[in-house]
Parts: C-alpha cells; sequence; structure tokens
C-alpha cells in the first residue's frame, strides 16, 4: 500500500510540474514566477494568493469573512507603479494598485461588483515576507429578499496583509 501512495504521489508531481510548464508557455509566463500565501486582516479575515506574473504585474485572489457583509470572494489584476530602496538592508517598499471584481453572501443578502486595491508596503529582503497595509474599496449592488441596493459598507475597506513569496 505504501508504494502505490509513493507511485501515486510521485505521478501527481510529475503531472502538476508539466502542467505548470504548459500554462506558462501558454500564457507566455516567465519560468520565475513567483507566488505568494498569506493572511489579510482588517474589516475581515481574509486567506491570500498572489501570482506574480512579469516584472511589475500579479494576479490577487481573496476568500474570507467580512465582518460586515459575511462570505466573499474577490480576484484583482495588480500593478506595481513604484519601488523605493529607503531601507535596502531591511527590503524592498512598494506601492501596488488594482483594480477587480468581488461576490459575497452572507446575513440573507448577495453583494457583487466592483474592487480597487492601494497597496503599500514592504518586501523583506532576507526573509520572503510581503508585509502591507491596503485600502480596497468595494463598490456594487447587494440582492435580498425585498429587493436591491448600493453595496454602502464596502467602500471603507481596510487591511493589514502578510503574505510569504515562494
Amino acid at each position: 500500500m505504501k508504494k502505490i501512495l509513493l507511485i501515486m504521489a510521485a505521478v501527481l508531481c510529475v503531472a502538476t510540474a508539466s502542467a505548470q510548464n504548459k500554462a506558462k508557455s501558454a500564457f507566455n509566463i516567465s519560468q520565475d514566477t513567483r507566488c505568494a500565501v498569506g493572511l489579510r486582516v482588517g474589516t475581515g479575515a481574509e486567506l491570500v494568493g498572489e501570482v506574480f506574473y512579469g516584472k511589475d504585474v500579479q494576479i490577487e485572489g481573496r476568500l474570507g469573512w467580512n465582518w460586515d457583509s459575511g462570505f466573499s470572494v474577490s480576484a484583482l489584476h495588480v500593478w506595481n507603479p513604484k519601488d523605493w530602496a529607503w531601507t535596502p538592508d531591511l527590503g524592498w517598499w512598494f506601492f501596488d494598485a488594482g483594480v477587480g471584481a468581488f461576490v459575497g453572501a452572507g446575513h440573507g443578502h448577495v453583494n457583487f461588483g466592483v474592487a480597487g486595491e492601494a497597496k503599500f508596503g514592504i518586501l523583506f529582503k532576507n526573509v520572503p515576507i510581503r508585509l502591507s497595509i491596503d485600502v480596497t474599496p468595494h463598490i456594487g449592488l447587494v440582492a435580498y429578499n425585498g429587493g436591491m441596493s448600493f453595496y454602502r459598507t464596502g467602500l471603507l475597506n481596510g487591511g493589514l496583509t502578510a503574505t510569504y513569496c515562494f
């Protein structure tokens, strides 16, 4: 049984590596693609995943719970317009900005719309950690039993994010 599990794990690793190489070549993603996973805490708690594809571009996905509106999923296309070497011994400071979409549900309603992002933080030099503070306003609609309304609570969406880069 152990041999079968070991063989299945090896086949899964080879298949995953092959699929990643095919995806990189299909989407013109460089071989030095970096990823990051972490946690964002603020107006809610969210798991964060980032895929960096190119020098200054990334895709960011979030899955979590907002204290006011319940469960949420968001996807953002983020650009890095500016980096600073203020503290080169500690790390590199950055400013990211992006736009995307969100969907949420909870407390008897469904909300959806457009999300933006402005993020300021640091990528540490000796530790693969990105630490940032951000504002991510959500603008959209709320659908509930009696109709629809403007999604007001998403305009004040801020948080602190820590991600591990690999």
